[in-house]
Formats: structure tokens, C-alpha cells, sequence
């Protein structure tokens, strides 16, 4: 990909080092990393992997608006989840349709959301021993989606503050490190002057944006509560630094004027 000349500069403020300095680096070498929340998944379904008939047709949505707006990538990461693979799929075949250069696809394990399937059974009954009114939530949590968020909240604010540690159970600190592991992968390999798209899950757009912020644990876990499916929330970055442009956006949603079409599970 050629690179054209600019003179716009970025700043990178790391306020969080030891000591606290400004980095001004040319836009020319920096890439800009699209991180996509996958399409909505099969809530309360055998298989919460798959998507939904929504969330085929959000990823559909999204690649056509990528074309229109003339977005095109060097590069394209996706996690090894089948609702990852398959909301990236969704542009892959909207680039073979329309006849576009397909960029390479890579999928990183890093990329993969937390393992809620081991969390919830592990941390649940501390999270009713501490608020036994979610004991009613429990009994509905793959019915009811509101009775889930309250479960979810409780449950994960429990893993995410490392005071409940279970044998076995991968810890928060481990994932947010599988993550971070992931981006600087990314960012070794193609942040220089790039469009990469990243496909994954709202857990690990969580962490990307607590890294960027310096936000804690709690902030992390409000983040992932946000993000809509197939929203976009873009970074920028060069090799060894990156800062966060924008979060959650879903234009490609709402211009269809269906608000079936703005899910978060």
C-alpha cells in the first residue's frame, strides 16, 4: 500500500509511565485498527456460538456500508469464534461480489471473548450469596435477557475484581494479558499506515479501550455492557503505541431505520 505524504500529526499522552510524556507522531505511519463487535448471537439458543438471522444481517449491513464509504483494509484479524468468523465472512463476500482486492485474514486465539460458560456456574452462587434477590434471575437467565444483564453484572463484576479465585478458572488478569498479547501482534505486523479490521467480542474491545484510557476493572466491565453488535470502535496506532479514535459506533445501524437492528446480546 503506497503511503501519502501529510503533514497531520497525532499526540500520544502516556500519563500512566513512570515518567509522563508527549509523543507527536506523523498520521502517515500510523495505522488505524477497526475493532467489530461480531453480530448478534443465538441468545438462549443450543449454540450462543452462531448468529442469529439479526446478526447475519448486521454484518450485511455493515459490509455494504464499509463499500459505500469506501473503506478498504490491508489486513483483516478475526478471533476463532464461529460469530466472529462469520460476521467477517459477511465482507469477504461482499468484496468477492463487488470484485475488491480480498486482504489476508489471520485469526488470533488473543481475540476470543472471556469464558463466560465457565465463569457464570463457577461465580454465580457467590453472586447470590452476596444479593440473594438474583436468585429468581438465575432460575430465568436464558429466558429472560434482562434477568441475564443483572446476573451478568453481578457475576462479572465478581470475576473482574479477582476477590473470588476458583481453581481452573481463567482469571481476569489472564484474559486482559491474551488480549493485550493479541493487539501488540496486530500492531507489530501492520501498524504502519494501514486500514486493519479486527473482528471479535465486546470483552476484548473492553480491554483494548481500558489500555488506552487507563480505566480499572469496573470501568472495563461498563464498557463491555455498551457495545452494540457489529458496532466499531477504531484505534490508532504505530508499532508500539496506540490510542483510541472512537467507540461504538453503529451509523450503519441506524441509517436502515429499524431499531430491531440495535442489539447488545
Amino acid at each position: 500500500m503506497s503511503i501519502k505524504k501529510t503533514n497531520v500529526r497525532s499526540i500520544f499522552i502516556d500519563k500512566y509511565g513512570l515518567y509522563p510524556y508527549v509523543r507527536i507522531v506523523d498520521e502517515e505511519i500510523m495505522s488505524t485498527l477497526y475493532f467489530i463487535r461480531h453480530g448478534q448471537a443465538s441468545f438462549g439458543k443450543d449454540d450462543y456460538d452462531e448468529l442469529s438471522d439479526t446478526g447475519h444481517r448486521q454484518a450485511r449491513i455493515l459490509a455494504h456500508y464499509f463499500e459505500v464509504m469506501g473503506r478498504r483494509f490491508d489486513a483483516i484479524y478475526t478471533g476463532t469464534l464461529s460469530r466472529h468468523l462469520k460476521t467477517a465472512e459477511a465482507m469477504l463476500a461482499h468484496l468477492n461480489e463487488v470484485k475488491a482486492p480480498v486482504p489476508p485474514v489471520r485469526q488470533l486465539e488473543g481475540l476470543n471473548e472471556y469464558p463466560t460458560h465457565d465463569i457464570f456456574p463457577a461465580l454465580a452462587p457467590a453472586a447470590v450469596a452476596a444479593d440473594p434477590t438474583l436468585a429468581t434471575d438465575v432460575a430465568a437467565l436464558m429466558k429472560d435477557r434482562r434477568a441475564f444483564q443483572r446476573v451478568f453484572e453481578a457475576v462479572m463484576g465478581l470475576w473482574a475484581s479477582g476477590t473470588h479465585a476458583v481453581p481452573g478458572l481463567m482469571t481476569w488478569q489472564d484474559f486482559k494479558g491474551k488480549v493485550n498479547r493479541a493487539i501488540d501482534e496486530i500492531m507489530k505486523h501492520d501498524g504502519t499506515g494501514k486500514n486493519v479490521a479486527v473482528f471479535t467480542s465486546g470483552g476484548t474491545i473492553s480491554v483494548a479501550v481500558q489500555r488506552t484510557l487507563g480505566l480499572g476493572e469496573t470501568g472495563a466491565m461498563k464498557i463491555a455492557e455498551q457495545l452494540v453488535n457489529t458496532s466499531v470502535t477504531r484505534f490508532k496506532c504505530t508499532r508500539d503505541r496506540i490510542m483510541m479514535a472512537t467507540f461504538n459506533e453503529y451509523a450503519h445501524l441506524e441509517r436502515e431505520n429499524d431499531g430491531k437492528l440495535i442489539t447488545y446480546r
